[in-house]
């Protein structure tokens, strides 16, 4: 494959479509990205609000702590993959919520 090598992508963040190029080496890792920050900003929803700056904002705050509160896992893409234990964590913290 060519190092330089790009990919036109469609992607759905919080219902808005976005049309970006990236690098062909990088395309599943930005689809899997795009897929943990739709799911953080789904999170956010409960609070209420109809502003989806608000819900993104939120999101943005949430990953970049998460980041911050562990450094080295940041640096890999290892968090990224395992987007079905993803899945299974957030479905755990949302039945938490619905029982609190």
């Amino acid at each position: 494959m060519d190092n330089n090598e790009t990919v036109l992508l469609s992607v759905n963040i919080d219902g808005r479509t976005m049309r970006l190029r990236v690098a062909k080496k990088d395309e599943k890792q930005v689809l899997l990205a795009s897929e943990l920050l739709n799911k953080r900003i789904d999170g956010f929803k409960r609070f209420g609000s109809t502003d989806p700056v608000d819900r993104l904002s939120w999101a943005a705050l949430d990953l970049a702590g998460e980041i911050v509160r562990n450094p080295k896992q940041a640096n890999t893409t290892t968090a990224l993959d395992n987007s079905e234990e993803t899945e299974r964590l957030i479905q755990e913290l949302d039945q938490l919520l619905a029982d609190f």
